[in-house]
């Protein structure tokens, strides 16, 4: 079967096929990230966010959020919020960062999913 699975992804990858590697256990997750960046695949190695895949809509939506917020930071538009507010988006920025970050050019569903310690 780890033959017909290495065949299936090098298949996959010489077609040019997305891919996503999902290892949320502590144990893998930096080795997920540094294997996803090699590879250049999308990666989840923070808790899954139900609906992720099957919920495409709302995660797109979620994505977008995550891109926004973003631009505005790196345009500076925070430094002119109220403190506050300022706060509130840096909270959430983070929050994406941390369960977003490795799918945030994700444009639709990835066509192989490779789920590690299951």
């Amino acid at each position: 079967f780890l033959s017909e699975a290495c065949d299936l992804v090098f298949d996959a990858a010489s077609v040019g096929k997305q891919f996503l590697i999902v290892g949320t256990k502590k144990i893998v997750a930096d080795l997920v990230v540094r294997a996803a960046i090699r590879a250049r695949c999308h990666y989840v190695n923070k808790k899954w966010i139900g609906g992720m895949l099957t919920n495409w809509s709302t995660t797109e939506k979620r994505l977008q959020k995550f891109r926004d917020v973003r631009m505005e930071q790196k345009m500076g538009k925070l430094q002119y919020l109220p403190k506050k507010d300022a706060g509130k988006l840096k909270r959430e920025l983070s929050h994406f960062m941390a369960y977003l970050g490795g799918i945030k050019y994700m444009t639709e569903l990835p066509d192989v999913v490779i789920i590690l310690d299951q």
